[in-house]
């Protein structure tokens, strides 16, 4: 009788292990789908931050050409 409550009981627990098994499951796959989100983010965000640069570096140089010099 003994053993048969142990294996009741180890059963349990290894449908407990299961269930949690599939939630860390969509767990992880949710943090995958985020981190493959963020990554072409990251690209687009450093794109734009080079652009930026390089016109306000254009801007820099070529705005005291533009500008008259005052008598």
């Amino acid at each position: 009788m003994t053993i048969e409550r142990d294996v009741g009981a180890l059963q349990a627990r290894m449908e407990l292990v299961e269930s949690e098994m599939q939630a860390m499951r969509a767990d992880v796959r949710e943090i995958r789908d985020a981190l493959v989100t963020a990554r072409g983010g990251w690209k687009m965000l450093t794109l734009v931050i080079g652009f930026s640069v390089s016109l306000g570096a254009a801007l820099g140089k070529l705005l005291p050409a533009l500008t008259l010099p005052r008598p």
